[in-house]
Formats: C-alpha cells, structure tokens, sequence
C-alpha cells in the first residue's frame, strides 16, 4: 500500500474510533498529538466537539498563541480555561508524582466543562508510544478518570501521527515536543515563577544559539542542557561552551552539565501537564 493511501487508511480508523462517541470533548494543548486528534473530532463530530485548551504559566512563551493560530486554522475556538497551579500545595511541593497530580487536577477541571455542555467523553492525545514509555504517571490519572486516548488505541505511534498531521496539512506536523515548564524543575525542589523563569531564559538562550526542541533543567545549584543528538557535538563546541558556561553563571549555576534529549518513545521526562 502506498505511503499516502496507508496514512489515509489511518486517519480514517482514527475517524471511525471518534464515530463511537455520541459527543467529545477534545483536550487541546497544541502539540502534534492533539491536533490530530482534534482534527478527526472536527472531521466527525463538526462544531458539535467541544475543545477545551488550559492557558498556565506553565507554558513556554508563545505556545498559548501558536495553539489559537492552529484551533483557527482548522476552522474552531477553543475554549480557554485559565489555570493557576502556583495555588495547588501539592504541585507547588514538587513531588515525584507532581505529573499525576496535574492531569488529576487539570482532567477534572476539563470534565466538569464536558459534563456541563452534556459532552460524552473527554478525550486526550496520548499515542502509542506514551504508553511504552516507563515513565508517564500522568497516564495514570487518565486512567482513573476513564479519560479516552483514541491515538493510543488504535495503535497510532508517533512517527505515524506527525505522518498523519502532515498529510492533514497540519502547520505543527514537525513541531518538538513542549512539556509544561514543571517539568524542568527537579522533583522535590520547590516550583516557583522565579525558577520557572530562569528556565525560560535558559531555553531562549539555546534556542537563540539555533538548538531546537532543547531543554534546560534546574537542578538547584546545577543545570542540565539538553539538546537532540545529532545537535549533541556542537553544543560542546569550545565557542558553545564559553557563551553557555557564561550565561548559566550568570543565571546563578555553579555546574553546567550537557546531555542529549531521550529518542522519541524512551523518554524520560516526567509526563506533560498538557497534552
């Protein structure tokens, strides 16, 4: 079968998946994953698929605009719910599970919104390999709340929804993943704005010096630079390293450790808040 037949046979298993709901709502963060699913909601409910979207400080900048500009572009507007996690004790506590806790609180809020607009079932972009990796606590939370992951039960792994997306003519068929900024933040170390913004100043940084998809992890007195692999030998070039080193001093590190982001499946990141 060829390639472009094959990707329409998917998107239509998608589809067919979406026809056993009476109603959905969409969980939309505007990654790669929900927009897919959300244009299959779109293409089988119509304006009938209620999507929900959690605007946070949680958010790298601009993911909140980039994610109405997509909604837009497949002819909807979500429903913006405003989140303020910095007033939820347990997620400002940072514990290993912070991830669980999030979706539990997040999931809920989205429930409550699907209930009250008689919305069947909340759904929620996990794929495939989400489910093989061995550290997601998030998926946990999904499964208590009987939250619905269509890509992931029919079997969709990543490479086949960015596949999918690009046949669909979606703008972020090759977005990065983007996490919530949390989950850059040591567990057990308080999250605060102040460190989140260190963060954001830390991947602007790498981003400036053409690093895309990076991360950089606050780890008390010490961060971490992730970057992909094959980006993983210039980020340890002598001029990379002078500019680096300089910059997180003056952030306030006294340790500078470089690494490569986990392949796609095997990551470790713990979980994201969004979808």
């Amino acid at each position: 079968m060829p390639e472009g037949e094959g990707a329409s046979h998917r998107f239509a298993e998608l589809c067919a998946r979406l026809r056993e709901y009476s109603s959905v709502a969409v969980a939309f963060s505007g990654g790669v994953d929900s927009s897919l699913l959300l244009s299959a909601a779109l293409a089988v409910h119509g304006e009938q698929a209620l999507v929900l979207h959690a605007r946070s400080p949680l958010q790298a900048p601009g993911e909140y605009e980039k994610a109405l500009a997509l909604a837009a572009g497949l002819g909807c507007r979500p429903t913006v719910v405003e989140i303020d996690p910095y007033t939820w004790p347990e997620f400002v506590v940072n514990p290993p599970d912070r991830c669980y806790r999030c979706k539990v609180r997040l999931y809920n809020i989205f429930q409550d919104h699907a209930r009250k607009h008689d919305r069947a079932v909340l759904l929620d972009g996990t794929n495939s390999d989400d489910r093989q990796s061995d550290d997601r606590p998030g998926l946990r939370a999904l499964k208590e709340l009987k939250v619905q992951t269509p890509l992931a039960d029919i079997g969709l792994r990543k490479q086949e929804v960015r596949q999918l997306a690009r046949q669909r003519r979606l703008a972020n068929w090759h977005k990065p993943a983007a996490s919530c900024l949390a989950t850059r933040i040591m567990a057990g170390q308080a999250i605060t704005p102040e460190r989140l913004a260190v963060v954001v100043e830390g991947e602007k940084m790498l981003a400036d010096l053409g690093f895309a998809g990076c991360r950089f992890r606050h780890y008390g007195h010490k961060c971490l630079l992730e970057v992909g692999h094959d980006d993983y030998k210039r980020l340890n070039k002598r001029e990379i390293v002078s500019i680096t080193d300089s910059r997180c001093r003056t952030l306030g590190f006294t340790v500078v450790e470089r690494g490569k982001r986990p392949q796609p499946g095997k990551q470790k990141e713990t979980g994201s808040f969004f979808v």
